[in-house]
């Protein structure tokens, strides 16, 4: 089952998150196992897996490099487990240059910190915009890259937020 369909959703990367939410719980509502406990083996079985159905396409949904990931499976190009690497040059220099910054913040470096969190959210909404330009003109290889890159920027976020609790906690 497309999970856009699932939640009555046009196949776009821009979605109205709380009607996805709603959506979500009124599915759970509706599948929940424990709606069914008094059920047949079966009943109780096909409960579960759209329950679970559910919540794999609401995780997937909710988050945009992963419904980013998503779109591109659906116009056949499947980036999940690759291990291909960046192309562009220039990123993978800033990448490094990120990293290092990472590794020398101490304490007294608060707001090149939030300066450095706030790059890391521009470049992120950049990145989303450009894999929604480049969806909609039928780019898949272009989009796939901005999702490596996304991807990336992510993990370099949640790096940071690691960084700012060992410095400030």
């Amino acid at each position: 089952m497309n999970y856009f369909e699932l939640f009555s959703l046009v196949p776009h990367f821009s979605i109205d998150l709380s009607l996805l939410a709603n959506t979500y719980r009124d599915l759970q509502k509706q599948y929940h196992p424990d709606k069914f406990v008094m059920a047949g083996d079966s009943e109780r079985l096909i409960a579960m897996q759209k329950s679970t159905e559910i919540n794999d396409a609401y995780q997937t949904l909710k988050t945009s490099c992963l419904r980013a990931q998503y779109l591109l499976l659906l116009a056949g190009m499947d980036i999940e487990l690759e291990q291909r690497t960046l192309q562009d040059t220039a990123f993978l220099i800033e990448q490094m240059q990120w990293r290092e910054k990472l590794e020398e913040f101490r304490v007294e470096d608060e707001d090149e910190i939030a300066d450095f969190e706030k790059m890391i959210i521009q470049k992120i909404d950049d990145l989303e915009s450009d894999f929604e330009t480049n969806r909609q003109k039928n780019a898949l290889e272009e989009s796939a890259e901005c999702v490596r890159k996304l991807k990336f920027m992510l993990k370099l976020q949640i790096e940071l937020e690691q960084v700012e609790e060992k410095l400030f906690d």
